[in-house]
């Protein structure tokens, strides 16, 4: 059954809306429509169509013209995050091993965000005076200020004044809106004034209260601006301008700096000193006109700027950097990392280093170089000096610290992590640690340091009388005397009797070496060539008892909030637990009453338990000192990155390298705790190698 329902047109006129409709609806109910409502002439219904396109036109206008005009900035609105307004202003940034900022990433400036605590009232009233009177009043956007810009804006007949709050310059500097066009300068104003709120809001819930929620705000603020002469951040820019750090920037210089901020070139008191002034008196004296300063204050109010930028304030260097990069690159190689991470946005790379433990490492090797500079018969001419640290923890094989040399500027070879030194006696514990693994001897087996006969060796070519160590007379002593005193005889008797393959296998697993080395005499001693880091590695491996795993720079890789990088340690078992402590027990006797005992070592080691091993290449052109606690790794090195030219008469790793080594180990207990090592014991079986 069907049913419907008629409306007669004479009752309900509001229901037929043209004569066409009314035809239809007369057609229903029985009348003649054509003959009493003739057909209208053609040129009527040409207008009356072309309304309706009007109509249909303002329609689309009305709803689609706000979707067309907001449309991108809600689409940004809903995708955007406020913390972002909270992270460090970097494309590419390195955080250290607990995810803090390290340094921003190629360029390694220091984009660490200031804290509010850290900024001086001047600077904070400057900032104010100039770009936002009303910050702590209102909610992100000021409705006052953006009436006084529009009625400017009207009067001049162009955009004289801005309305933007320090909230919005902040959205403006976080999330970069597109601004080429002139509508998207509207659009990206419009995106400003809902993102402001937002930010605030999130502040507020971040941070528990209005007035800290402000105040993270405007430090974060002037962590991002821009000061002109590529200098971004209130860091960077009292670095630059007036070398000192943030903290102590006076009046006259917070003014300057708040007066660049429209205008970071124009401004600039390198380029236009009388701009710089003109917009430094107009801070000072919106500042006195809100009784932010006195009279007096204001009139005391002066800077200087340096005759020429400083260099900019770092966070990390330049061989930190590089070093990443290399890593990086070498994942990419392998096929562990995908290949598109150079240049794209939001790149966080967590990195293994203590920020701690670095500053320590690099102040001491600066302070070494230093004095061995200024010691009586220093032959190399000043600045050639080169030196190198590294830190590795024993329980994971990650880079804590990495100093590659003194300066990047000077010298951009990395000598920590890319240069291949002579290691020299620093190489002999692997040489008993194959002896005492080969033919299962302890440290107490005895071997003699008498002159090399002819016959020994003699597949081996190259040297047969070593020079030897004066503090051992001749005859048989224990292998751990022979690490003590780096004697160059025992050392070659015990690559005789380990056997060559023995012994260069070792130093694979360890990756010292990636082939085997020539067979000659001189090999024994250490002549091969091994990077810091590398030797730092194999080190560990005798706290670690006897697991080999390879140093890395880099733990994690985020891009754009995804993580597309672990590193998974994989230890590899090279030595036997045993081997490893009777080897520790040696290489602390080496600190105690060996080649290091004269430099510091004796006292050192009566409060801390380290064992190490020093190193003195022929020429004393590389010293070094390798050692170890239980939890950490250090090696150093120093000496002439280019040629052989002799750094002090008569120097050894003892005197030069371990006093650097001993002031990095000192500073490390309270973050990285000294537990026992192992040491040497009494009546084990003596088996003497003649």
């Amino acid at each position: 059954m069907s049913f419907s329902m008629e409306y007669p047109a004479d009752r309900f006129p509001a229901f037929v809306d043209s004569i066409y409709e009314r035809a239809e609806v007369g057609s229903e109910i029985g009348e003649d429509v054509n003959a009493s409502s003739p057909k209208p002439p053609r040129r009527r219904r040409r207008r009356k169509k072309r309304r309706g396109q009007f109509r249909e036109f303002v329609r689309f206008c009305f709803f689609c013209g706000p979707l067309y005009f907001f449309g991108q900035p809600l689409w940004e609105f809903g995708n955007a995050r406020s913390s972002w307004a909270f992270e460090p202003q970097a494309q590419a940034l390195l955080l250290d091993r607990d995810e803090a900022p390290l340094m921003s990433w190629p360029e390694y400036g220091d984009r660490r965000p200031v804290k509010f605590d850290q900024l001086p009232g001047e600077m904070v009233n400057a900032v104010l005076a100039r770009e936002d009177q009303r910050f702590f009043v209102h909610p992100g956007f000021d409705p006052q200020a953006i009436v006084r810009a529009g009625i400017a804006d009207v009067k001049e007949r162009r955009i004289a004044q801005g309305g933007s709050t320090i909230t919005m310059q902040l959205v403006e500097r976080v999330y970069r809106f597109p601004q080429d066009r002139a509508i998207n300068k509207f659009r990206a104003k419009a995106f400003e004034l809902m993102m402001a709120p937002r930010i605030e809001w999130y502040a507020f819930r971040e941070f528990g209260s209005r007035e800290k929620a402000k105040q993270a705000i405007l430090a974060s603020y002037l962590s991002r601006v821009e000061y002109g002469y590529q200098t971004v951040g209130i860091r960077e820019a009292a670095h630059c301008y007036f070398g000192k750090p943030v903290e102590r920037l006076t009046l006259g210089e917070s003014a300057y700096l708040a007066g660049l901020i429209r205008g970071p070139s124009v401004n600039n008191a390198y380029f236009n000193p009388d701009n710089a002034r003109s917009a430094r008196d107009a801070v000072i004296r919106n500042m006195r006109e809100l009784e932010m300063i006195d009279k007096t204050e204001a009139k005391k109010a002066s800077f200087y700027v340096a005759s020429r930028p400083h260099r900019k304030s770092r966070k990390g260097d330049g061989f930190l950097s590089a070093g990443v990069r290399r890593e990086l690159d070498g994942l990419v190689a392998e096929g562990r990392l995908q290949t598109d991470y150079a240049g794209e946005e939001r790149l966080r790379v967590t990195t293994t280093f203590d920020p701690e433990v670095q500053d320590l490492a690099r102040d001491s090797l600066i302070r070494q170089l230093k004095r061995i500079e200024k010691t009586r018969g220093f032959r190399v001419p000043g600045g050639q000096l080169q030196g190198a640290v590294v830190v590795v923890d024993n329980q994971s094989g990650a880079v804590l610290a990495s100093v590659g040399g003194r300066d990047f500027d000077r010298l951009s070879y990395d000598c920590a992590l890319q240069a291949k030194r002579t290691v020299a006696s620093a190489g002999k514990p692997f040489l008993y640690a194959a002896l005492m693994k080969s033919r299962k001897l302890s440290a107490f087996a005895q071997i003699s340091n008498a002159p090399l006969r002819n016959f020994e060796s003699p597949e081996f070519q190259g040297l047969r009388k070593p020079r030897e160590t004066l503090a051992l007379k001749q005859g048989l002593h224990p292998l751990w005397k022979g690490l003590a005193y780096s004697s160059n005889r025992m050392a070659m008797r015990a690559g005789d009797a380990a056997g060559f393959v023995s012994w260069s296998g070792l130093l694979q697993d360890v990756n010292l070496l990636d082939a085997p080395p020539a067979k000659h005499t001189s090999s024994w001693l250490g002549t091969f060539g091994v990077r810091p880091v590398d030797l730092a590695a194999a080190y560990s491996v005798f706290p670690r008892g006897g697991h080999y795993i390879e140093p890395y720079l880099v733990e994690k890789v985020h891009l754009k909030g995804r993580t597309v990088f672990q590193n998974r340690s994989r230890p590899k078992r090279v030595l036997p637990t045993s081997v490893c402590d009777e080897i520790t027990a040696s290489l602390r006797e080496v600190v105690r009453q060996g080649t290091a005992a004269a430099h510091g070592g004796a006292s050192f080691a009566k409060s801390l338990p380290v064992a190490g091993k020093t190193g003195t290449s022929d020429g004393v052109a590389d010293t070094w000192f390798a050692g170890y606690s239980s939890s950490v790794t250090t090696v150093v090195w120093i000496g002439l990155p280019e040629g052989t030219q002799t750094i002090l008469d008569d120097a050894t790793g003892g005197s030069l390298a371990f006093p650097l080594w001993k002031m990095v180990m000192e500073g490390l207990p309270e973050r990285y705790p000294f537990e026992g090592l192992a040491d040497l014991e009494k009546g084990v079986r003596e088996v003497a190698l003649r």
